[in-house]
């Protein structure tokens, strides 16, 4: 009897320690451990190391930011922010900033930054060139290609990413720890995804597009550095002459329109005068 009791005690203890080893080692099938989750970013980011190549091969496009500084010279600044509004607009660009300082009758001084497509960029720069007188020019490039593709890149391998962790998420059925921490993860992954978009957006818009810092000041009798051509010396003369002959008319109608009312004072005594002669006049006569 004893004996029976002790092997009744040794069969239910190893029943006992059975059943523990198997809880100890199970977990949900429904929802990854956390060694599986880690494993998620750790096989993206081999997939990136594989998919990113040299970005500058030749079978890609290359990106490259173009931009330009123009420094100009006018003795007349009345019709320049019509001939940049116009030139932008001939050139498929547009006017992305202006800033005009001063008043008429004295020097004045404008400042545009133009966004025009590269493929017009050259033949803006010499349209823009006729506007007045070159006192500088400067002309600068960025190549960004490799930047720009490695983006793309990490961008499509993040989004493998994003991919496997919402098959886990849409899968979990298991405990709200496991769950947060996917959702924290797939957050992450959500930021670094829409902020490398977002740079990828600016430089499309900078290489897309270029920059021209266009400035304008209004110098009278303007003296350039290199001596002035024949041409040249021919219109400012031209345009001086123009110039005092305005200035001339402008003294002579005011001058006139002050001396209205004095004429109106002066006349009534030669008014009197002339009446006074007439009448001796006739009076003599008779």
């Amino acid at each position: 009897m004893v004996r029976l009791q002790l092997v009744c005690v040794l069969v239910l203890c190893a029943v006992g320690c059975g059943m523990q080893a198997r809880e100890a080692g199970h977990h949900s099938p429904d929802m990854p451990a956390a060694s599986e989750l880690a494993a998620v970013p750790a096989a993206a980011e081999a997939d990136m190391d594989a998919d990113l190549g040299p970005s500058g091969s030749a079978s890609l496009k290359r990106k490259i930011i173009y931009t330009a500084s123009l420094d100009l010279v006018v003795e007349q600044f009345d019709p320049v922010p019509e001939e940049v509004q116009a030139l932008a607009e001939q050139y498929d660009g547009y006017i992305a900033r202006s800033n005009i300082a001063g008043s008429p009758g004295n020097p004045r001084t404008g400042h545009w930054t133009i966004r025009v497509p590269v493929a017009r960029f050259d033949s803006f720069l010499q349209a823009a060139r006729r506007m007045g007188e070159v006192r500088s020019e400067n002309t600068d490039s960025n190549d960004v290609s490799e930047e720009y593709y490695d983006l793309e890149s990490r961008i499509r391998n993040k989004q493998k990413q994003e991919e496997r962790l919402l098959e886990l998420l849409a899968d979990a059925t298991g405990k709200l720890p496991d769950v947060l921490a996917v959702e924290r993860e797939l957050a992450r992954v959500r930021e670094e995804i829409e902020r490398w978009q977002g740079r990828v957006r600016v430089l499309d818009d900078l290489t897309d597009l270029t920059t021209v810092d266009v400035t304008v000041q209004e110098v009278r009798d303007y003296v350039p550095e290199k001596a002035a051509g024949y041409s040249t010396r021919l219109r400012r003369a031209l345009g001086k002459s123009v110039d005092s002959l305005k200035v001339t008319a402008e003294h002579v109608s005011i001058g006139a329109v002050a001396a209205l009312p004095w004429l109106g004072v002066l006349l009534v005594p030669v008014l009197v005068v002339v009446g006074v002669w007439r009448l001796r006049r006739r009076r003599a006569s008779h």
